[in-house]
């Protein structure tokens, strides 16, 4: 059986605080590629905000802002490439008319394998220290088996008249290196390639391209955001598609990218998540009457039971789930609320709705005993969240003593739906209870705090430095080994 090939477009928020009260803020992404020519290469995406960034005057009387960024890929310590150079924003004459956003596209070559990715960026007209940013990626391209590249996302595009780093297929693409769209917002508009159909399908084949975008949490696909087409099998095959989103609801989606062959089955995918907002709210189906008197939601005859069992949906639940229960929990009859929940389990499990709902009260059952405390249950803890929708991590790391640190945990996923090596730190900051907080997580969609160390170590040790990342924890501390080296 083929091996379906997932590449997942990351993306960051990061910022530092400058000398001069200054928040530098950039947005990160990459994308992997093939070429056949060449073999496979990644891309770097940085998008600067003009406005956080320091302007002074340069040589040519003109203000202007410059940045040194580093990129760094590692393999066990070990530096396979780099790439280190100064990144300048156009040149202005007013310094109140620094709103805007300057760009950096790099492409580089990279061999198959497992690698951290390091990037740092730093102000060079501000003392400020850099920020880091640290991201574990795979490169992973076959010669001769069906392949997706990774998923740019495209804020603009054009036909290219002279060819440069930003030019694919013809194109000039100006990358989006941020996955969320706002109400202002209303197209997506993508970029991928498919390689080896000609080898896979022979010459004359043809296979289905088929690309829709599905809800997060249920994988229940969008009608109105669905696109196929018979395509004839080449060595590569770019596919530039937009869809019209303005209709889309606010909540979590993946974009998906599927190749098929001529019996219809899977044999190549990409996916891509992104978050929508919306002033539009998707309505909530609910089961028919008849419906709930023939199914096991007609033994939820308890109103407040009923009501708690809801309650503990709330990890895994949509955006619109969500509203539908913050709006209507407290005053909806016993028959909504049985339609409700009914609804819900049958979203995610149409045959067998009761076994679903089972065997996630079992679930919540364990972090309401692990992680529950006096005044909340689990599954309404960071922890419990956290272990309810992503289900439990393969390793736990607890250090409840170490000298300069607040208690804390780190979990690790070696597979996290579909991204790979994620990290998710908590930590007691009150030293009573047992309700550990999410600090930091690696993961997407989850918080990304770059300072998250300084407050690790804020129990016996104070800083004005807020752009300190890597605070000297002193003796007995095994923060950036269990970290780095999760147990």
């Amino acid at each position: 059986m083929k091996k379906l090939f997932v590449i997942l477009l990351v993306m960051f928020l990061v910022g530092t605080q400058t000398a001069e009260a200054r928040k530098l803020n950039a947005f990160i992404s990459y994308c992997t590629f093939y070429s056949p020519q060449d073999g496979p290469y990644i891309e770097t995406y940085i998008s600067i905000l003009g406005s956080s960034a320091n302007f002074v005057l340069n040589d040519n009387g003109a203000y202007q802002a410059k940045l040194e960024i580093l990129i760094l890929f590692k393999q066990n310590d070990s530096i396979k490439d780099f790439r280190k150079y100064n990144l300048h924003s156009p040149e202005l004459t007013d310094t109140s008319k620094t709103n805007i956003i300057f760009h950096d596209q790099q492409r580089i070559p990279l061999s198959n394998g497992e690698y951290e990715m390091e990037i740092k960026i730093r102000d060079l007209n501000s003392d400020a220290h850099g920020y880091i940013v640290n991201e574990p990626i795979t490169i992973e391209f076959a010669e001769d088996d069906i392949q997706v590249s990774g998923i740019e996302l495209v804020d603009t595009y054009s036909e290219a008249v002279e060819p440069s780093i930003i030019t694919k297929s013809g194109y000039d693409l100006v990358p989006l290196p941020l996955n969320y769209y706002p109400p202002s917002v209303d197209k997506l508009v993508f970029y991928t390639e498919i390689y080896n159909a000609s080898k896979t399908f022979g010459e004359d084949g043809k296979y289905l391209l088929r690309i829709y975008v599905e809800e997060l949490q249920t994988s229940k696909k969008i009608d109105a955001l669905i696109f196929q087409k018979r395509m004839d099998a080449r060595e590569v095959e770019p596919v530039l598609h937009e869809f019209d989103i303005s209709k889309l609801p606010s909540g979590d989606y993946n974009l998906v990218v599927e190749v098929k062959d001529r019996d219809n089955k899977l044999v190549g995918m990409g996916q891509l998540f992104f978050v929508r907002k919306n002033e539009l709210e998707a309505s909530v189906s609910l089961a028919a009457v008849d419906e709930v008197e023939g199914s096991f939601v007609k033994y939820l005859s308890n109103r407040d039971t009923l009501a708690e069992y809801i309650r503990s949906l709330r990890p895994i639940s949509t955006p619109s789930e969500k509203n539908f229960v913050d709006k209507n929990l407290e005053t909806a009859e016993l028959m909504t609320l049985q339609q409700f929940f009914l609804n819900f389990w049958v979203e995610r499990d149409p045959l067998q709705p009761d076994k679903a709902w089972a065997e996630y009260a079992a679930e919540v059952a364990k972090v309401n005993y692990n992680f529950g405390t006096r005044i909340r249950q689990g599954y309404e803890t960071d922890r419990g969240r956290v272990y309810l929708q992503y289900g439990p991590p393969n390793t736990i790391t607890e250090a409840e003593h170490e000298p300069n640190a607040y208690p804390y945990e780190i979990w690790h996923y070696y597979q996290l739906m579909t991204q790979t090596n994620r990290k998710f730190v908590f930590y007691n900051p009150d030293l009573v209870t047992n309700d550990y907080e999410l600090l930091h997580s690696d993961a997407i969609g989850e918080i990304n705090d770059y300072n998250w160390k300084s407050k690790l170590q804020k129990r016996n040790f104070q800083t004005n430095d807020l752009d300190e990342q890597d605070p000297d924890f002193g003796w007995g501390s095994n923060v950036n080994d269990y970290f780095n080296n999760p147990h």
